[in-house]
């Protein structure tokens, strides 16, 4: 069951994660395209950093340990 748990929770933030990572890239290409200043790129670049660091923790939640439970 909790495995279940860890399974679906790590999928849901995964998918959070890969959304921030295409939200921040089509955020950069607009920033590029119309010539805005470096503030709006650098949230643009912080959007998909920060979605990286999202799915990094998600796939660690998902290696998380559970064969001590009891079955």
């Amino acid at each position: 069951m909790l495995t279940q748990i860890i399974t679906l929770v790590s999928g849901c933030v995964t998918f959070l994660g890969g959304f921030l990572v295409v939200w921040g890239a089509v955020s950069l290409g607009l920033a590029i395209r119309e010539q805005q200043g470096g503030s709006q790129i650098a949230s643009a670049i912080s959007t998909i950093a920060g979605g990286a660091i999202i799915i990094a923790a998600a796939v660690y939640f998902g290696m998380l340990d559970t064969s001590w439970l009891p079955a």
